[in-house]
């Protein structure tokens, strides 16, 4: 049943992220200054195959790929990203890539002599590039700013423990051997001040396209922090 008064935008949005499944009555109590741009954006959605129309109701069918549409209409999508769950977050990163000619594996875990695991590791064979990728997933970004640092050298501890045993990782990862340089990088859901730590770039979910897409660009223009694959065999 739907509750008569006036919504605002974001509370249309926040419903629609929330439940994933919205009337499409409550499309007429958005403030009808925004109602166009709700309307447009649905419609451009359903297109795009990220929602469905069903019956009466709209369903949202790819919740991250909503989000990162979002800006395309002026529209912040931070508020939005507490209704994203973790591997909704990182299967969307490994989509996009395999998107791209990526080879990709998700949430690779690594138990002997020392531990450790990566969420996303992903091979380029035409660039010679692999992608060491940890997904960061914070309700408050005040807690990323305070743990950036942690952050930042867990995720390069983890890349010197790949290369203390790479011979095993590419028992299971025979590809790796094929590629020569390894790049750490932070997926957030969240865009950023702070681009680059330590070397290490800080890419927010609605920049990864453009950051992958002109990777060269990025590694020589930020200066970024490029590993030598200790288990490099030639391609």
């Amino acid at each position: 049943m739907i509750i008569m008064g006036r919504t605002s935008l974001y509370e249309f949005l926040e419903r629609l992220t929330r439940d994933r499944n919205i009337e499409i009555e409550f499309i007429n109590l958005v403030e009808y200054k925004e109602r166009d741009k709700v309307n447009s954006l649905i419609e451009s959605c359903i297109e795009r195959g990220i929602m469905e129309k069903i019956g009466n109701n709209i369903k949202l069918v790819d919740a991250v790929e909503f989000l990162t549409y979002l800006p395309l209409y002026g529209i912040d999508p931070s508020r939005l990203s507490m209704y994203i769950e973790w591997h909704e977050f990182e299967e969307f990163i490994t989509r996009l890539l395999i998107e791209f000619g990526w080879d990709t594996y998700l949430n690779y875990r690594h138990d002997r002599v020392e531990r450790f695991q990566i969420d996303i590791i992903a091979l380029n064979h035409s660039i010679n590039l692999s992608l060491f990728i940890e997904c960061k997933h914070w309700k408050r970004m005040s807690s990323f700013y305070t743990n950036l640092e942690d952050i930042i050298d867990n995720h390069i501890k983890r890349i010197e423990k790949y290369l203390r045993n790479c011979e095993w990782v590419c028992l299971k990862l025979s590809k790796l051997r094929h590629v020569m340089n390894i790049l750490p990088v932070i997926v957030t859901l969240h865009d950023l001040q702070i681009k680059v730590f330590k070397g290490v770039p800080i890419v927010s979910l609605y920049k990864f396209r453009d950051f992958i897409l002109d990777i060269d660009r990025y590694i020589d223009f930020l200066n970024l922090k490029i590993y030598t694959n200790r288990c490099y065999s030639g391609r």
